[in-house]
């Protein structure tokens, strides 16, 4: 999934974490026990949130930013591993 930009980069940030946290929400309730999530997200404000509900149901929650991207990107990445039955 993908959220249309629009160049503003507060807007983009609320539309794409409004999908993630969709797919989350869709991953904790229908991944089986010990499953995995992993989402590309863009820096903003409420990745936080983000981090803090993916902690309290998975084992692991890691965060990174490959060498790929570019470094003025507000992109990265969150790995949440070990969902929680």
């Amino acid at each position: 999934m993908a959220a249309n930009t629009v160049g503003h980069k507060q807007t983009d940030h609320l539309r794409t974490m409004g999908l993630v946290e969709t797919a989350a929400d869709f991953a904790i309730h229908n991944l089986a026990p010990g499953g995995n999530f992993i989402a590309k997200v863009l820096a903003g404000g409420t990745d936080t949130d983000l981090l803090a509900l993916l902690k309290q149901h998975f084992t692991t929650v890691k965060h990174a930013k490959p060498p790929a991207s570019r470094k003025d990107s507000s992109e990265w990445y969150v790995i949440a591993q070990g969902l929680q039955g």
